[in-house]
């Protein structure tokens, strides 16, 4: 009788899960449109014809790249939310428009293009912004943020002052959503740390907080755990076309998701774009006379295939629309984007005439920080090489 109880003790928890997971799937009122190895994208309908679009990422098999244009101003001590107020810089990238973006996303690596969505908040509509609030590229913090709306010491609302600003952390294995330190830069400041963007939980979104809680398009981020081992694998991306903030984070909470919730940009800048279906939300002008530039965006996450890939390497630059002159003993960033396998070389030249070797070596990810020793002179330009090959580069002239 004992050993009949204790296998029945044993199999209980078994057989629950099994019967939750039969009677209950959360999928199950979700249209699938696309799905491959390591990711899918689903549609379903909410009422008043209104729809969600939610992506389901395994980071273990899917990469993630951050897409920014270039800089043509570095806005030295305009930081506000890395190592404290003023002491790190929050230059101004180019916006680039969606559509070419998603074209040179496609050129770089083909078939194994998965998505692509909008991601940093900005609050500058001229052809160059800063960015709201930091990011971590590859290694490099590229940005302290400048946002009004978040916890600085004299904020646009009072709301603002005491709120904690959300960290998501990735890397090819899992995701985090975390607490940010704006005074440490915690987990920016972490070597382990490569990627990472700084942003609102849902609930603190200007438009949660000052617009009451209005219907508008979002996109919202959340983790999840898929094999029962510590850490969260999966990265799940709801985008609602009409949806209230508290109505898209219930969508991904009755998806399992059990920590924090971040908002990302969204509203007329929402942008979603998936390999097989095209642009799925496009940005939309706010009124026909607006500039078309609106639909310009500073900042893109894109969703590819780890395999390897098969198209032809490439180079490529963003030459921002004003021309910049890098200072002597002052830190630019030099952005550009490739497929390559290997590593590249950064060099500075005038003309033909080599003046500088940058760095004669670096990782091909897509991010140098440089301090120039020398003056530099306009026309100059910058000059990114393939290591194994000099005749595949890209070039930003100064």
């Amino acid at each position: 009788m004992n050993v009949v109880i204790n296998l029945l003790l044993f199999l209980l928890p078994i057989l629950s899960s099994f019967w939750i997971a039969q009677t209950f799937n959360p999928l199950s009122s979700y249209q699938p449109l696309q799905s491959i190895d390591g990711a899918a994208l689903y549609k379903k309908e909410l009422t008043n014809g209104n729809e969600a679009y939610l992506q389901v990422i395994d980071l273990r098999k899917m990469e993630i790249d951050q897409i920014i244009g270039g800089v043509d101003n570095m806005g030295r001590n305009e930081g506000k939310y890395y190592q404290g107020e003023g002491k790190y810089y929050s230059p101004f990238f180019q916006r680039q428009l969606f559509s070419e973006v998603a074209d040179e996303y496609k050129k770089l690596y083909e078939n194994n293009v998965f998505s692509m969505i909008n991601c940093s908040f900005f609050e500058q509509y001229e052809s160059s912004t800063q960015l709201s609030f930091p990011i971590k590229l590859n290694g490099v913090v590229i940005t302290g943020g400048t946002s009004p709306y978040g916890p600085i010491k004299e904020p646009k609302d009072k709301y603002y002052s005491n709120i904690r600003l959300k960290a998501l952390v990735w890397n090819n294995k899992q995701a985090y959503i975390t607490d940010y330190d704006q005074v440490s830069g915690t987990p920016l400041n972490q070597n382990v740390v490569k990627n990472a963007i700084v942003t609102y939980r849902y609930s603190d979104h200007p438009a949660k907080v000052l617009a009451q809680n209005q219907a508008n398009k979002y996109q919202l981020i959340g983790t999840l755990d898929k094999d029962g081992v510590n850490g969260n694998e999966l990265l799940l991306i709801m985008t609602v076309k009409q949806a209230t903030l508290d109505e898209a984070a219930d969508l991904l909470r009755k998806l399992g998701v059990k920590g924090d919730i971040i908002t990302v940009d969204g509203g007329r800048s929402t942008y979603l774009f998936n390999s097989q279906n095209g642009n799925i939300i496009v940005p939309q002008l706010s009124n026909l006379q607006e500039n078309p530039t609106f639909r310009n965006l500073p900042h893109y996450l894109g969703f590819r295939k780890k395999s390897k890939n098969q198209v032809a390497p490439k180079i490529l630059i963003s030459q921002p629309v004003a021309k910049v002159l890098p200072k002597k003993d002052q830190p630019y960033l030099i952005l550009w984007r490739d497929n390559l396998n290997g590593d590249v070389s950064i060099k500075l030249y005038d003309g033909d005439k080599l003046i500088q070797n940058i760095s004669s070596r670096t990782a091909s990810d897509g991010i140098y920080e440089w301090i120039p020793r020398i003056s530099l002179k306009e026309g100059y330009s910058i000059r990114i090489s393939s290591w194994n090959n000099r005749n595949i580069f890209g070039q930003l002239q100064l």
